[in-house]
């Protein structure tokens, strides 16, 4: 029997710089990024688009993405 559960990113705001990396290389543009008074960084806004590619994964430079079950 195949699992429904779906995972997607969920970033740690306490390791995240701000880089976008993740934002800029999401081939399904599951992330957008936001204004903060710290600056822009990425929030995952189409949780469900994700295809598990883990390459934001991969970029980001603080290890600040984890991918999660729903």
């Amino acid at each position: 029997m195949e699992s429904d559960e779906k995972v997607h990113p969920r970033i740690d705001y306490k390791k995240c710089v701000g880089s976008l990396e993740c934002y800029d290389i999401c081939p399904v543009d599951v992330f957008d990024a936001e204004e903060t008074t710290e600056g822009k960084r990425a929030v995952v806004a189409r949780p469900k688009d994700c295809i598990e590619c883990e390459d934001c994964i991969q970029v980001c430079p603080t290890d600040a993405i984890t991918l999660v079950e729903d």
